[in-house]
This record gives C-alpha cells, sequence and structure tokens, in this order.
C-alpha cells in the first residue's frame, strides 16, 4: 500500500471518528449524569455531594469530564459546612464506551481536595430509603487515581487543630491485579512517603476483597502494614499486621499531637507490631508486642490483646517496666515523683465485666525491696489491694534527694502536713503481709496489716509483727472528714530485746534489756506540731535486766535512760559498764504535756535513779528532775557525792543539763512528801533519804497514778510543785 492512501485512510478513519465522538457527546445528558452520581454517593453514605457547577467534557484522544467545586457534607447533625471541598476532579473515559453512549472511567484526578475530619463525621452509614439510580449507563474500570496538593485536618484530643498535606498521592496499575502506591506528604513540616501496592480499586468497589501493603517512612520512623480490607466501601473485614518502629518517642509523639517533642529529653527508640481486625465488626488487635523508652527514663514494653479499641475494652496484656530513677519519668508526666530506683515491675492488666481493671501477678523490686500481689479497681473508684514481699524497706519509697534544711525555729517537731483532704474522696481496701519489715533501722519480721479507707475514715484495726524477739500489736485510725483530723493510735510490745534493737541501730549503749512498749495517743490536727500539741494517752517503757556500757553515753542521741544514768551514777565514770537491774520511763499525756511523777526510774548496781517533771510538746519545752539513793547505806547530805542532783531542761532540739541541789530531788517526789522538806536543814536531808528510800522504785513508776498533778502545766509543773 503505498504511504499516500494510508495516509488518507488514517485521516478518513479520524474524521469519522471525530465525527461519531461529537455525535455521542451531544447524546448523552451530563446534566443526567451528575445527578446519578449525587444520587448513588447519597444512597451509600447518607451524604449529600454537591457540583458547583456544569460537568464539562474536554474533547481528545483521551476524552475527559471535568467538575470543579464538588463538596460532600457532613452528616445531618454534624458541624456547619462540608466535610469535603474539591478544587476540580478530572475523570478520563474510555473512548470506544463513549462512542456506545456509555461513560467508563479509567484514570481520575482530583486536585486541591480539602478534608476536615471530626466528631466522628467519617462514618460514612448508607441513607435509609435513599434514591435509587435510574440506570444511567456508568461504569468503572479504574486503571489510576491520581491526588494532587490534598489537605486532611482533625482536632486533637487536646483541642489543637493538625493538619496533613499530601502533595501527590498515585495508584498506577502493576503486573497482575494489584496497583502501585505512592503517596508523598508533610506533617508538623516533616516529610513522609508511603510506597506499595494495593489490590484492584475498581475490583474492590464493586464488593470484591482490597489487599494492601504499603511501607512508610520519615525521618528516623518506618511504618508497614499488609493485609486485606473485606469490604472498602464500607471500610469492613479488615485483617492487617501492623508494624512501626522510631528512634525517639518523642518525636512520634509530637507528630502524634501529645506532648512538646524534644522538650522533654529523649526518651529512646519504640518498636511496635500487631494484628489489627474487625473481626464480627469489632475493631481489635491482637499480638499485640510494644517496647518503648530506654532505662535512665524508663523501658516498657506491653504484649497481650485488645479486643475493642473504639471503646477500649477487653484489654488482656503483660505490662513490664524499668527505671534507674523515677524523677525522670515524674517530669515526662507532668507531676513530682520521688527519686526512686532502680524499680522495676511487671503486671497482668485486664478489664474484666462490670468495668473492673484488674492487675494479677504484679511483681515488682524497688531498690532492695520486692512486692507482689494483685489489685482491683471498680467503676466507683473503689481500690483493693493485697500485697507480699519478702524484703520491704520503706527507706526504698523514699526520696534520695538531699534531705530538707531542718528548721530555722529551734523546733525538732517539722510541721509536716497531713493533707487530711486527700483522704476523703478514697474508697481503698487494701492488705500487706512481709516478712520483714524495714522501718528507719527497725526490722519486724512477720509483718501483717489491713486497712480500709472509706469516707475520709482510715482504719488499721490490726497491726502485726515480731520485733528483736518480741510480739508488736497496734492500731491506727484516722478521721479525715472534719477540718482538723482525728487521730488515735495504740501500740504494744512484749518480750522485745532492746539492747539487740541498740545494736542493730548502730550502738554499743545497751546489752539485754528485754522489756516492753506501749502507748495509746489520740490527738487532732491538720500536721504533726498540731498533733503533738493536742495529745492525749500515755506512754510506757519498761526495761528488764541488762548492762549499760558507759562510755557509749550521749546527750545528743536522746536516750533517756542514758542520760539519767550517765548524769548520776557514781560509777559511771570509773566502770567500762553498769548493770541495770530494771528501767522504766512512765508518762501521762493530756493536751499536749507529757508529765511524770516518780514514773521515771532505774534501779542499777551502786544507784537507783527516781525523776519527774513534764516535756511540753507544745512548746517542746523539757522540764525533768533526776535524784539518785546510793545503795551502799550512805544517806543524801549536803556533804556527800549526791548533793549535785540533776536537771534537764531547754528543749528537744536542745537539751540541758544543770545541777540543782534540791529542787530536782524534790521533782521526784509526791507533793506531800516534798511539802515536809520545805527546808534545807539536816532534819529535811534527813526526811528526804528516808522518803527516797523506795526499795523498787520501777514497780512504783510502772504504777504511777493516772492523773495529773495539780498545777500549771508546761515549763513551771516542777516550779508550781516546789517554787523553783
Amino acid at each position: 500500500m503505498r504511504l499516500s492512501l494510508a495516509v488518507k485512510i488514517v485521516a478518513a478513519v479520524a474524521v469519522a471518528v471525530t465525527v461519531a465522538l461529537i455525535a455521542a457527546t451531544k447524546a448523552i445528558d451530563f446534566e443526567r449524569y451528575k445527578g446519578y452520581v449525587a444520587d448513588l454517593v447519597e444512597a451509600e453514605t447518607g451524604r449529600k455531594l454537591t457540583f458547583g457547577g456544569p460537568v464539562k467534557l474536554r474533547l481528545g484522544l483521551v476524552p475527559s469530564l471535568i467538575a470543579d467545586n464538588i463538596t460532600l457534607s457532613n452528616p445531618p447533625d454534624g458541624a456547619p459546612g462540608p466535610m469535603i471541598r474539591i478544587q476540580r476532579v478530572e475523570a478520563e473515559v474510555a473512548l470506544p464506551a463513549l462512542l456506545r453512549k456509555e461513560i467508563l472511567i479509567q484514570r481520575l484526578i482530583v486536585s486541591s481536595p480539602e478534608i476536615i475530619l471530626e466528631n466522628g463525621n467519617w462514618n460514612l452509614i448508607p441513607a435509609a430509603g435513599g434514591k435509587q439510580s435510574d440506570g444511567t449507563p456508568t461504569r468503572f474500570d479504574l486503571r489510576e487515581l491520581k491526588v494532587k496538593n490534598a489537605k486532611v485536618s482533625w482536632r486533637g484530643g487536646d483541642g489543637r487543630q493538625n493538619l496533613v498535606a499530601l502533595h501527590k498521592l498515585v495508584l498506577l496499575p502493576e503486573h497482575g491485579a494489584g496497583l502501585g502506591v505512592t503517596v508523598v506528604g508533610d506533617s508538623q513540616g516533616r516529610m513522609f512517603e508511603f510506597t506499595g501496592k494495593v489490590g484492584n480499586l475498581g475490583a474492590a468497589l464493586a464488593g470484591k476483597p482490597w489487599a494492601v501493603s504499603l511501607k512508610g517512612a520519615t525521618t528516623g520512623t518506618i511504618v508497614a502494614v499488609d493485609g486485606v480490607v473485606g469490604n472498602l466501601g464500607a471500610f469492613t473485614g479488615l485483617d492487617f499486621k501492623v508494624s512501626f518502629q522510631t528512634d525517639e518517642v518523642a518525636d512520634a509523639l509530637r507528630m502524634a499531637g501529645f506532648g512538646n517533642g524534644r522538650g522533654n529529653g529523649a526518651l529512646g527508640p519504640m518498636r511496635l507490631a500487631a494484628r489489627l481486625h474487625d473481626s464480627a465488626g469489632i475493631l481489635a488487635l491482637d499480638d499485640l508486642d510494644v517496647s518503648a523508652g530506654k532505662r535512665d527514663v524508663m523501658f516498657v514494653s506491653v504484649k497481650g490483646a485488645v479486643r475493642n479499641l473504639r471503646v477500649p475494652s477487653g484489654i488482656e496484656v503483660v505490662v513490664q517496666a524499668e527505671t534507674d530513677n523515677l524523677a525522670p519519668v515524674g517530669r515526662l508526666l507532668g507531676h513530682e515523683l520521688p527519686a526512686l530506683g532502680p524499680v522495676r515491675a511487671s503486671a497482668d492488666l485486664r478489664d474484666i465485666k462490670g468495668g473492673i481493671w484488674q492487675v494479677s501477678d504484679l511483681k515488682a523490686h524497688v531498690g532492695g525491696s520486692d512486692l507482689a500481689g494483685e489489685a482491683n479497681l471498680y467503676p466507683s473508684g473503689r481500690l483493693t489491694a493485697h500485697l507480699t514481699a519478702g524484703r520491704l524497706d520503706v527507706a526504698d519509697f523514699s526520696s534520695k534527694a538531699p534531705p530538707a534544711p531542718a528548721p530555722t525555729d529551734g523546733r525538732l517537731i517539722p510541721a509536716l502536713g497531713l493533707s487530711p483532704e486527700s483522704l476523703r474522696g478514697l474508697d481503698v481496701d487494701a492488705s500487706l503481709k512481709a516478712e520483714k519489715l524495714l522501718l528507719s533501722g527497725l526490722t519486724i519480721a512477720g509483718f501483717a496489716a489491713g486497712a480500709r479507707l472509706q469516707g475520709g475514715v482510715l482504719s488499721i484495726p490490726g497491726l502485726k509483727g515480731m520485733v528483736a524477739g518480741g510480739h508488736l500489736d497496734g492500731a491506727l485510725s484516722v478521721d479525715a472528714r472534719p477540718d482538723q483530723a482525728l487521730v488515735d493510735v495504740r501500740l504494744a510490745s512484749e518480750g522485745v530485746d532492746f539492747g539487740r534493737l541498740s545494736q542493730d541501730a548502730g550502738s554499743t549503749l545497751l546489752s539485754g534489756g528485754i522489756g516492753s512498749l506501749k502507748f495509746a495517743l489520740k490527738s487532732r490536727g491538720g500536721d504533726l506540731r498540731t498533733l503533738a500539741a493536742h495529745a492525749n494517752g500515755s506512754a510506757l517503757l519498761s526495761l528488764g535486766p541488762g548492762r549499760v556500757h558507759n562510755r557509749a553515753f550521749s546527750l545528743a542521741g536522746g536516750d533517756l535512760i542514758s542520760v539519767i544514768l550517765s548524769a548520776v551514777n557514781p560509777l559511771a565514770h570509773s566502770r567500762e559498764t553498769t548493770e541495770m537491774a530494771c528501767a522504766v520511763a512512765h508518762f501521762r499525756l493530756k493536751d499536749g504535756v507529757a508529765f511524770t511523777d516518780k514514773g521515771l526510774a532505774v534501779q542499777a548496781d551502786g544507784v537507783d535513779v527516781v525523776g519527774a517533771g513534764t516535756i511540753d510538746l507544745r512548746t517542746e519545752a523539757l522540764d525533768l528532775g533526776f535524784t539518785p539513793r546510793a545503795k551502799e547505806g550512805l544517806g543524801l547530805s549536803l556533804g556527800s557525792q549526791f548533793s549535785g542532783l540533776t536537771r534537764l531542761r531547754g528543749t528537744l532540739a536542745a537539751p540541758s543539763l544543770s545541777v540543782d541541789e534540791m529542787g530536782s530531788a524534790r521533782a521526784a517526789l509526791s507533793v506531800g512528801a516534798a511539802t515536809a522538806t520545805a527546808g534545807l536543814s539536816l532534819l529535811g536531808e534527813l526526811l528526804l533519804d528516808k522518803v527516797m528510800a523506795d526499795t523498787n522504785p520501777c514497780r512504783t513508776a510502772l504504777a504511777m497514778g493516772s492523773a495529773a498533778p495539780a498545777g500549771k502545766r508546761g515549763n513551771g509543773l516542777l516550779e508550781s510543785l516546789f517554787g523553783r
């Protein structure tokens, strides 16, 4: 065939096709087509699709339908304005189908769409009784989808508006049934890219499963999704394997709209893998495996499943956490946490019927302490916890930060607030058992206690344990309902080896001295000083035979018995030890004043000592007097070595010893006996000596009467009795 003939044939065919194309386009009602599409969208989504102008046909070898300013409405009860606004849509149609007066869309180009996601408007629900299509001849065989310059925005949980810009989204056919995917965009100034493969979009829109295999990356972060969507139109039948990893958690949190990114410091890497599916119409996570952070802040791992992500509920996970120090974690969370560590903890966490959160198989190590047990948190806010420990050191749960500076007002008792209002809204039922409990150098074996906090009332009815071979029983109640909390504390110990306690505390002062300690106190207040200033009750310390090491005496140590013996024992400076038969310190407390009338007693080789006086907890002032009696038959006389009698004054923070030749002696006697020795005559001295001839001062101290002596309280009790 000659070339000129071929050209003529092609030209003739082109003219014929052009004439046929023009005739076909004139025969198609594009406005009817526009209405068909709008009705179809409303029937499938319940939303109104609006075209801002006519649908135009652009002729050419590849004809295109063009529509401008298209909007998709929000749900009827949603926000005003459209959910989606598209500047332009170009649909390239197949020429042969167009000649048959059909529209077969093969390539779709969407330019500058704006999508606003809020209040669940992305849930597209078919309209009830929606309009049905009248059969407009339209088929989809989408070979390529291209989206240019899209903007997707949504409002995060913190109320801030988040924006993602999609510069390019392209779906292109690959060999087989799939489409290659390329997505390029940015979020918060950070570029990202997705590549991969998806199934045929036309087949998916026709109701067939849609396969997805995508991998995305941004600086330091990789995301991968591999699975299938059973029904793309309803976006149901999901079954995906999802993975996520990032070099820095803080950056990922910032991108997601949480926290302030690196303002929290470097938190460490994160890895996540899970299976995401919506079996039975419920979106769930299985095979969840997450690890994040680093030990110098906190390392956390979570493994398990979440049966319902939307609620969420059906959570069954194993959580593990480790940190060298809790303080950085507190800064991350915006709360002040003590500088504790190292900390390791693991537990099974699940929510069970009735909205109950259950923590089981709890195992925790804090410093040298260990804890195990279980806990339940109820929807009402009630918390139950039952814990056990092999070794529990309270110091492990106290801040390792430098201690607060000592009060500058000369007080020993700190003005430490109790914050009773923090107890009023809590409902807690807890128990603790510890094989060994360490409390400020005190070791309690076999410790067991139960606590109930409800309606602002804390009750610990039973507290038991073993201390230095002796039994310990106690109880505590705090009523936080009044403005000033009401506190009632009782403690009783029997058979305690106080010499062993002294050695455990690092002191060599005492050997032996098995005895008991009992106190029962009631008070009210919002801080420790106020509680001390309103204390009422009694305190009794009783020791049996033991050996006191004279060279270990220390007034600064605060040991009252050692102070007495050191001051008044004539043998204290000539012997290394003093044999002690017994010792008693017996106080009654009334409105913050602790008083004793011959309730201080020590029976030792060479000397017996009797004491009396007051400790005013309101001001922390001391006024105690101690009177000795020689056992070798020597009476107290002005010329004897016992004429220098001892008085302890000052304050708890700054006590001072002084010699008071008669006042302290009288302070150790009853009012009647002291009245009989008003003068300093030899007769008065002899009478005083006879009164002091109590063969068992410890028994006298134990039996001290419960009534307070008459006269004014405080620093002046001794002066009110004896005029000094």
